[in-house]
């Protein structure tokens, strides 16, 4: 085994441990400051807990760091380090701690007979305080954490892709770099192809990861199904539906999505994908023409956490928010070096030259023909036709279509069958990727608070998309449920 190798997953292994270790001690940190804070608060000072109660809370100190360090043995030793855990794990994580914590002290205090004595409000003061410190010393630990030693998983690695690969230069690579090792590509090549230069790579002591592939399309993250004891990934999308307010979206996930969309490029041109978030949902259940319109898609996809969550609830597996910006960032990634093109039509002049940098830098490999911002106005026949000629040169597979809802939707709608390509409405997609708007956290999008990110951001102009329709979605939710008693 090459030494370099064994060395850095040694130390790897010694910085999981340092993680671990510290983790407890994060956590204790938090306990016994939530601890002070709740005693200064219910007897205003220090001083003032000494005379009432000294021995009481001194035990229920002690006792309360004992289970700490038997939760952490016996169950937070076992889970994922504070590193590894997203901002939600790590949020969760505390409250089940802290949840456990409290419960546990509760029966020592009933066991004990002392719980009468024991301030209501200072147990309280203290499992809100220790909760809160807990999860704020965490993110702040974390945030060291991966400032000191990146990401977990983020090890450095090559990419290589076959046929032609040249063994020494690798090898020379990966040990000046420091490299984990390298992802092999299976570019169209034949087993013994492949074999020969796994034998190559192993005599060198490369340590060497090859991807799977299925036709064109490179196996991601997020498609992968464990069926019946074998790792699988889906053929094409359901033919189910789900149907909400008179829209028809369809059920998946985005890289089960991504990969269908691919795999049938050549039977949706002309064909157009929209992305339905809870303010195009409520627009459609308030206009047919627009649900018509929505409806005449190939796909609908669902761009908004409640309705996702609602696909859930029904009982449908397999099941995510399909939000326009992610759809392009999976679709950009798999489609590098793939020579499916791609052309964008929308959004200002400023968001196109930011887009068009941010994704030359991001995505090198893939294959743009061309990016044109309308005028903001109605365009004249001889405009629009104009548009249509210069996509239709342009020989993309996918136009990207970036005017903002509904005027998107119904700009395919009307345009459908004169492109020959598929075209998707992704409206704010164009300023995410090209940085003109900040997108929300990951965590954020996660618990499905986006909107609210964003309210934040830009509270005057979505004011009446986020609340007002928000409100409107939620009673009309209750109207067909008591319409359907």
């Amino acid at each position: 085994m090459d030494k370099n190798l064994s060395i850095k997953r040694n130390q790897n292994n010694s910085k999981k441990n340092h993680i671990v270790r510290y983790t407890f001690a994060v956590d204790m940190a938090s306990i016994l400051g939530a601890f002070f804070l709740a005693i200064v608060i219910r007897f205003k000072a220090i001083i003032n807990w000494a005379d009432f109660s000294l021995g009481i809370y001194v035990n229920m100190l002690i006792s309360a760091i004992l289970l700490e360090i038997a939760i952490y043995f016996f169950n937070d030793l076992r889970k994922a380090s504070v590193v590894e855990m997203d901002p939600v794990d790590n949020l969760i994580a505390v409250v089940k701690n802290r949840f456990l914590l409290i419960i546990l002290s509760i029966v020592y205090f009933y066991i004990t007979q002392s719980s009468v004595l024991t301030s209501r409000i200072v147990m309280g003061l203290f499992l809100t305080f220790s909760t809160v410190f807990g999860y704020i010393f965490r993110m702040l630990y974390r945030h060291v954490c991966i400032k000191k030693w990146g990401m977990p998983g983020s090890a450095k690695v090559f990419e290589v892709h076959l046929p032609n690969i040249d063994v020494e230069a690798i090898d020379r690579a990966v040990n000046v770099e420091g490299c984990e090792g390298i992802i092999l590509f299976k570019d169209n090549v034949s087993d013994s192809e492949l074999n020969e230069a796994l034998k190559a790579l192993e005599e060198k002591g490369i340590r060497t990861y090859v991807t799977l592939r299925t036709g064109s399309y490179q196996v991601r993250p997020g498609i992968i199904t464990d069926i019946s004891e074998y790792a699988t990934i889906p053929g094409y999308i359901r033919k189910e539906r789900f149907e909400l307010f008179g829209v028809r979206f369809c059920i998946s996930r985005i890289e089960e999505a991504v990969h269908h969309v691919i795999d049938h490029l050549d039977n949706l041109k002309g064909e157009y994908i929209c992305f339905s978030n809870v303010h195009t949902t409520v627009m459609a259940r308030e206009n047919k023409d627009y649900a018509d319109v929505l409806n005449g898609a190939a796909y609908v996809f669902p761009d908004g956490a409640p309705i996702a969550g609602l696909e859930v609830k029904k009982g449908y597996q397999g099941v995510e928010r399909v939000a326009g910006p992610d759809f392009m960032e999976n679709m950009f990634r798999d489609t590098q070096y793939t020579g499916v093109s791609h052309y964008f039509y929308g959004s200002t002049e400023e968001t196109i030259e930011s887009l068009k940098a941010r994704i030359a830098r991001k995505f090198p490999g893939l294959d743009v023909r061309g990016f044109y911002s309308p005028p903001f106005r109605p365009l004249t026949p001889e405009e629009d036709a104009e548009d249509v000629r210069r996509i239709n040169e342009s020989g993309a597979d996918i136009v990207w279509i970036g005017l903002g809802a509904p005027k998107q939707e119904k700009w395919m709608n009307t345009h459908r069958g004169q492109i020959n390509a598929v075209m998707m409405g992704v409206g704010a997609g164009f300023d995410f990727h090209a940085g003109t708007i900040q997108r929300a956290p990951k965590w954020i999008r996660r618990i499905g608070l986006e909107w609210l990110y964003r309210l934040f951001k830009d509270p005057v102009r979505l004011y009446k998309r986020y609340i007002v329709t928000n409100v409107k979605f939620f009673w009309y939710l209750l109207v067909n449920k008591i319409n359907a008693k």
